[in-house]
């Protein structure tokens, strides 16, 4: 049974089985995504009208320090009516996703390649199946240069790290590390989460080399310092005070990091045993390969206790930046998207690295190979048990089979055509969507016209005033 399971023929048949049930549906629903209400026609009527700059600078100055989401949020092809860009945006985010796994992956393990592509397939399969929101992961333009843009970025700047390290001409290793610099400013000015991951990260990094390697790693110390820097032009932005005062309990201390540990194990519970299930997968495919000590990297022999401390602190403190610079009570779906990624991503690391150790220090198998043996089969038994109840392959299937997401994207264009085709000083009272896939849809404009979403659209459009009919 053990030679069965570990086929390549049937490994891959089970990757394609899942793919098929996750990612299939997210990239097909991408074609029949659109521009949200929420926040997409605000940023493109002010990049159109006042300039990418001018517009990048008011919402720095008036709502947010982040200056380079700032930028990318005005930068949208949508104030040229490219409505094709809200298609091709998330497939890229997903294929990216995978592949900054699968350039991480090859960094810390010597594979081929094809081991690589199923890891980091399999990855995104998990992140998908667990996801807290399918719209606000990917499909939600905005958010998604908030969120999952940085959680890719955060990996390449790992690889480009790792490779610098490693890079024998002086030319490529100082653009490997003007590329990471540049990448420190892109995650810190996109979210405040990335602002605390980042310089977390580059100070436990250059405290890991000072301690246990007894060395002053200057290029560590001069991107933290970059960080620093970053982290001044987000805190100290007119618009990061202006929205932190939006709230009493912004910038609250002792409420931010209860909220945040309470969040942290409510949810880290939640995600455990699926995560679980797919880390019994991991450990039978690691076990092969453990014995031969030249696969593995410096970068995955560090010891166990300080990999394990490092992810149980970091995925509170993630949450942190939420409680402390808004001081909402409850967290945003998008949120625990981004947390559940760097959840994962850590745990997976941990356990190459508590395998490996083990196997180094006391020549012995993380778990003997009959337990493994047993481990997979029930899991390969479970998982279609998880897969059947999964909520977010059930609403993805059930936008694309009864038809409610491409319904969804015809309304929407006809929708754009009646407006483009009223007189500019009437206002516009607009049907309410017949067909709202859960997968897509986040928000649509209002019944009053004087609502930001309604004002937007207006001045997109060049209306008089948008109004949704109220419902029949």
């Amino acid at each position: 049974m053990s030679g069965f399971i570990q086929q390549r023929y049937w490994t891959n048949l089970g990757w394609a089985f899942l793919v098929a049930l996750t990612i299939v549906p997210m990239f097909v629903l991408s074609f029949f995504n659109h521009p949200s209400a929420a926040d997409d026609f605000c940023f493109a009527y002010m990049a159109r009208d006042y300039g990418i700059l001018w517009s990048t600078k008011f919402y720095y100055d008036q709502w947010t320090g982040r200056y380079f989401a700032c930028l990318l949020f005005h930068s949208t092809p949508l104030f040229k009516g490219w409505y094709w860009y809200y298609q091709v945006l998330p497939i890229v985010y997903m294929l990216s996703t995978m592949g900054s796994v699968y350039l991480l992956l090859g960094e810390l393990i010597e594979l081929p390649r094809y081991q690589k592509w199923l890891i980091s397939v399999g990855f995104l399969v998990l992140y998908i199946l667990q996801l807290d929101s399918i719209v606000e992961s990917f499909f939600w333009v905005t958010g998604s240069y908030t969120y999952a843009l940085p959680q890719i970025l955060t990996l390449l700047f790992w690889v480009a790290l790792i490779r610098s390290y490693k890079a024998e001409n002086q030319r490529i290793k100082y653009g490997l590390i003007v590329w990471a610099g540049f990448l420190v400013f892109a995650m810190i000015g996109l979210c405040e989460m990335f602002l605390l991951l980042t310089t977390g990260m580059l100070l436990c990094f250059a405290g890991y080399r000072l301690l246990f390697q007894r060395k002053l790693d200057w290029v560590l110390v001069i991107l933290f310092l970059e960080a620093v820097i970053c982290c001044y032009l987000v805190l100290e932005s007119p618009g990061s005070k202006i929205r932190q005062g939006s709230n009493p309990l912004g910038g609250n201390l002792s409420f931010s990091i209860v909220t945040s540990i309470k969040t942290a194990i409510a949810f880290g519970v939640k995600w455990l045993p699926l995560t679980l299930v797919f880390a019994v997968f991991w450990i039978n495919w690691l076990s092969n390969k453990m014995t031969n000590a030249s696969l593995f990297s410096a970068y995955v022999r560090i010891p166990v206790w300080v990999g394990w401390l490092v992810w149980a602190v970091v995925v509170p403190i993630l949450y942190f930046p939420i409680f402390y610079g808004v001081g909402i009570e409850s967290v945003s779906p998008r949120i625990n998207n981004s947390v559940y990624f760097f959840y994962l991503i850590g745990f997976y690391y941990n356990i190459l690295v508590t395998m490996l150790w083990i196997q180094e220090k006391w020549n012995l198998g993380f778990l003997s190979p009959g337990i493994v043996r047993v481990l997979t089969i029930l899991s390969i038994l479970i998982l279609p048990l998880f897969i059947w109840k999964n909520t977010n392959v059930r609403m993805m299937v059930s936008d694309l089979k009864n038809g409610t997401a491409s319904a969804y994207s015809r309304e929407l264009y006809e929708r754009y055509e009646t407006i483009r085709q009223a007189p500019a000083q009437t206002t516009v009272v607009i049907q309410p969507l017949k067909h709202v896939p859960k997968s897509l849809f986040l928000e649509d404009i209002k019944d009053n016209e004087k609502h930001p979403w309604n004002d937007c659209e207006t001045k997109f459009f060049q209306k008089k005033a948008l109004v949704l009919a109220p419902a029949p």
